[in-house]
């Protein structure tokens, strides 16, 4: 500070303001000695030492008369920084023109004290510079550094992990600007489904985070969604300023299907195979996997084609899979037999060492039917025109249950006549229908007909058959043959019983 006489008052000088570390700068040195009488003015400013970007700065300037005579019309004029905003001021300026705020302070008597009060709002970091004058020209200088936190956020976590299993994220907050940041607080944002308990998404705040300072907090989640764990930390300070940083966690986990095969309808007695498959439709590989297969008593169980377990009184067979990766499946046959008429339902199950399982089942139907077979043979072989040939239907039941009310046809072609016989209905010469007939599983019964031929050629005779239980007929043929000597022929019969005269030979 410096002190100037009042003869010197046609003296313009400027006073630089420059804000240090202290909050009152700038104390002033006694005035000269000897020399009281003139008034002296003395300019003191009262600033913080710095201030955060987007804060108000309150600035004071304190001029004091020393001098034991008063100062008329003192003027201050202070020339306001680019990089500041003025809000208010106490007094309010006269003027402010070209960046000059012109504050009139009147008359200040000998030992009497003013104050300009300034409120400024820094617009940009770095330092202030703020100049006022007064009419003595008595100068002083100010300056306050603008400063400015600045967060940053950093995150480090798994970027795959297993379903079920935790996921601990580490993240970094940091103040990169060169100002003080206060209360920030670190947040996170997690789907619900994977808090551990209810404070595992509470924010964390930290009152003050110093230039260059870093801080690490933890975060847990379980690995509870599909697909992936999307998560999300944000920081916020005391002035607004925000920081963000996700982070995606790939989740994989096994998957354990189990599929039964075999077949929808199976003869009593017959044989079958089911095929069991296990796979796993995941991503990530399962182990310890056991496999169970309950065969009901209906089907017997005859052999498998991988050697595994077997429970002969639970009809129950039993595998083991050491491991099972993804996309891998392994599959194997059991082979039975139908014992038991009904619906058969073999069921299947599978459970892995990390909780997973799977069921599956399949139906059978084992039915009771009757199978009937026939056949036409001729017994005859080539017949002569006008003779007999002896025909055999031979019927066989192949099925699993009798056979009842069996009902056989036979229709000749044109040129054929049936003979009547005992058990056998003949309509018209050519159309032939047995008795009824009772077959037993595995029975065979022949039935013949005879039959004579008046034209010489081949000819099928056709047989149909069929039983009560059957939904249409099944048709079967066979085939004859007459023949004739065209040499001979044969007006008309010889009458053997008379005398006839022979021609003579020689």
């Amino acid at each position: 500070m410096m002190y100037l006489k009042a003869r010197w008052r046609s003296l313009l000088g400027s006073v630089v303001l420059v804000l240090a570390t202290s909050t009152v700068w700038g104390e002033m040195p006694p005035p000269p000695p000897g020399d009281h009488i003139a008034p002296v003015l003395s300019v003191r400013t009262i600033s913080p030492p710095e201030i955060h970007l987007g804060r108000v700065a309150t600035y004071q300037l304190q001029v004091e008369n020393l001098g034991q005579q008063a100062a008329e019309i003192v003027v201050v004029q202070v020339a306001l920084p680019n990089d500041a905003r003025l809000l208010s001021a106490s007094p309010q300026p006269g003027t402010i023109e070209n960046g000059v705020a012109r504050f009139n302070l009147g008359k200040i008597a000998p030992r009497q004290r003013r104050e300009i009060r300034m409120d400024l709002r820094p617009e940009k970091t770095g330092p202030i510079q703020l100049q006022a004058r007064t009419s003595f020209a008595t100068q002083n200088a100010t300056e306050i550094q603008v400063r400015q936190a600045k967060l940053h956020l950093r995150c480090s976590a798994p970027i795959e992990i297993g379903h079920g299993e935790c996921v601990e994220y580490q993240v970094t907050v940091s103040n990169t600007g060169d100002g003080t940041a206060e209360d920030v607080v670190v947040t996170p944002t997690l789907p619900s489904e994977t808090h551990i308990d209810a404070s595992s998404t509470d924010p964390i705040t930290f009152p003050q985070l110093a230039p260059g300072e870093s801080q690490v907090v933890y975060f847990c989640a379980n690995a509870l969604t599909e697909k992936s764990l999307d998560a999300l930390f944000a920081t916020r300070d005391s002035m607004g300023q925000v920081a963000e940083v996700d982070w995606h966690t790939l989740i994989t986990r096994p998957r354990l299907e189990i599929l039964v095969e075999g077949p929808a309808i199976r003869y009593l007695h017959r044989n079958g195979e089911y095929v069991v498959r296990v796979t796993n439709p995941g991503d990530a590989a399962t182990e310890h996997v056991d496999v169970e297969l309950a065969v009901p008593f209906g089907l017997k169980i005859l052999g498998t084609s991988k050697e595994g377990l077997c429970n002969q009184a639970e009809n129950l067979l039993c595998w083991k899979i050491p491991q099972l990766n993804p996309g891998e499946e392994t599959s194997w046959s059991v082979y039975t037999r139908a014992v038991e008429e009904g619906r058969q339902v073999p069921q299947a199950k599978a459970t892995s060492r990390d909780g997973l399982s799977a069921v599956d089942q399949f139906a059978t139907d084992v039915v009771l039917r009757p199978q009937l077979f026939a056949a036409v043979i001729n017994e005859s072989g080539p017949v002569e025109v006008g003779e007999i040939a002896t025909f055999s239907v031979m019927v066989t039941n192949h099925g699993t249950r009798h056979a009842n009310h069996v009902v056989i046809r036979v229709e000749l072609p044109e040129g054929m006549e049936a003979e009547d016989r005992e058990g056998l209905t003949v309509n018209n010469a050519r159309q032939l229908q047995f008795d009824p007939i009772n077959l037993a599983i595995s029975q065979k019964r022949e039935l013949t007909f005879r039959a004579r031929g008046h034209r010489q050629g081949e000819y099928i005779v056709r047989a149909t058959y069929g039983n009560d239980a059957s939904e249409t007929e099944l048709a079967v043929e066979g085939e004859a043959f007459f023949y004739s000597d065209n040499r001979t022929q044969v007006a008309e019969r010889p009458d053997f019983g008379t005398e006839t005269s022979l021609p003579q030979t020689r």
